[in-house]
Order: C-alpha cells, then structure tokens, then sequence
C-alpha cells in the first residue's frame, strides 16, 4: 500500500492559511472544518510550515491575549517531514509514529498533492489488513475452486 492509495480516497484537498494571518484566524478555520492542522503558505504560496492544534495549545497558554494578533508564522512548526505519494504506508506510518507527527504534507515534483493524517494511515492498513484476513480465512476454508 502507497500514500496515493489514501489520496485517491480521501481527495487532494488542503486547507491552508497565509503565515501572516493571526493565529486566531487560524482557529477558525480549524474549527470551521474540523481539522487539526493546517499548511501555512507565504505571498509566494510556497510552504513555510505547519500550525497544529499542539502549537496553538502551547502558545494559548502562553499567550492568550495576543492570539488575535500573533501571526502563524511565529507559532506554526517549521521543520517539516513530508512524503510522496509513492511511498509505502508502512514507512510513512513509521516516520509519523517515531517523530509523533500526526499531519504529514504530500509533494509530488515540490508541488503540493495533499495531506494525510495518521488516522488515515491506520484506517488504510486496517482496510487492507482486513481484506488479506478475508481471503486468508477463505483459503484455509478452501472456498477456493481447485
């Protein structure tokens, strides 16, 4: 199994927010989509990083009374791991789990395909985990012609 595999389903779409709007503004649209991270693009559209639920906690906390003025830039996580839609699930599912990273970017050719959740990985192994179980149990039921 691939991240496209998950792609497919799940659809290319990514809700972003420019890195200078608030990180207020940002909570909306958290809220408003029920996500929990969103890509922070520049004024170019490029990249520049991730803002989570985490980050937002922390900086709550912190913070609280300049939220709606602190830009995303000075909150959001800058050190990205991203995949590709070839990579295997089980390699990706590692690299999400031992950095305990719960949003991973997808790029293909350093142009933005989507995004995917550590949810959506699991539910994907456990799919396929499932249908090899299915047609395991058939065998040995030989429920098979030969």
């Amino acid at each position: 199994m691939k991240v496209k595999d998950i792609l497919k389903n799940k659809g290319p779409e990514v809700i972003t927010i420019h890195d200078e709007k608030s990180v207020y503004d940002a909570m909306e649209v958290l809220v408003k989509n029920r996500i929990g991270s969103l890509l922070a693009l520049n004024q170019g559209g490029a990249i520049t990083g991730i803002l989570t639920e985490r980050d937002i906690l922390n900086v709550s906390y912190e913070k609280y009374d300049v939220l709606k003025t602190l830009p995303v830039k000075e909150v959001m996580s800058t050190d990205l791991f991203i995949a590709e839609p070839g990579d295997e699930l089980d390699a990706v599912e590692n690299l999400m789990t031992e950095n305990r990273i719960r949003h991973l970017p997808i790029l293909e050719e350093k142009r933005l395909v989507g995004i995917i959740s550590i949810g959506d990985v699991v539910k994907q192994q456990k799919k396929a985990s499932q249908f090899e179980n299915r047609h395991l149990k058939d065998y040995i039921d030989q429920k098979y012609p030969g």
